[in-house]
């Protein structure tokens, strides 16, 4: 099959389940596809230490496992006052997810909003 890049873009919180599922579909589809989860806006909540649902970071945690990227933004944090170092160590934080969105997107990657 083809090599699939695809990057998912979350901003709001209640769209994980949706987003999860989705990103689980693509990359068991096939081994070769590549997928990164950009996370901004009331999205990054979810990766808060302090806030997150165990069941959902196993889920996110689970694919990370598998290959899958997962970024937040670190504007959206700021303006949510989520502190970085709540951030677990396999979520890289980018200075603006929509500029890691376009970055991907010059790199090939296909755009899918969640």
């Amino acid at each position: 099959m083809s090599d699939y890049k695809l990057v998912f873009h979350i901003n709001e919180n209640d769209r994980w389940p949706f987003t999860l599922r989705s990103v689980r579909n693509f990359i068991r589809a096939d081994e070769s596809h590549r997928a990164v989860v950009v996370a901004n806006g009331g999205a990054v909540r979810s990766f808060s230490q302090l806030e997150a649902d165990p069941n959902r970071m196993a889920r996110i945690r689970g694919l990370e496992a598998e290959g899958v990227d997962f970024v937040v933004c670190a504007v959206a944090l700021d303006e949510r006052q989520v502190k970085e170092e709540l951030i677990p160590d396999y979520v890289r934080v980018v200075p603006a997810g929509i500029v890691e969105i376009a970055k991907l997107q010059a790199e090939g990657y296909g755009y899918v909003k969640a």
